[in-house]
């Protein structure tokens, strides 16, 4: 009976510094990754002091002001133009709407140039964007 339980003791130990030592390892590797995306990320920017005016944050485009950046998506995104007195003041990227049983309505929100003009009541556009930017939603 002290051999078993003397048995199952180190059997314990053994299994416990097992899977310490496994999620450990796996922790560490995320981290290592984590640090290695930022280090590629601090480099792409810094790399990009050829930028004389703005450089997007998230899409490290150089642009005139902030209000030029586009959305890091623009296929599933649209930018919303936050207006205040009639001047832009800031840019907000949004899903775009999806808007299954009206197929020309969704043409419309596809439509880079015009789809964030659309303030339609009950569809989370623009118009709500800017709504809620404002603290009005």
């Amino acid at each position: 009976m002290v051999q078993l339980s003397k048995l199952l003791i180190i059997f314990s130990l053994f299994c416990s510094q097992f899977i310490t030592a496994f999620f450990f390892n796996h922790q560490q590797q995320q981290q290592q990754q984590q640090q290695h995306e930022d280090i590629d990320y601090q480099k792409t920017f810094l790399d990009n002091t050829h930028c004389q005016d703005y450089l997007c944050p998230t899409t490290l485009k150089c642009v005139k002001t902030h209000i030029d950046c586009p959305c890091p998506y623009p296929n599933t995104q649209m930018k919303c133009l936050i207006k205040e007195k009639g001047q832009i003041i800031d840019t907000i990227c949004i899903a775009k709407p999806f808007i299954v049983d009206n197929p020309s309505l969704q043409a419309k929100y596809d439509d880079q140039k015009e789809g964030y003009k659309l303030k339609i009541k009950g569809v989370r556009d623009c118009g709500w964007a800017e709504d809620a930017y404002y603290g009005r939603v």
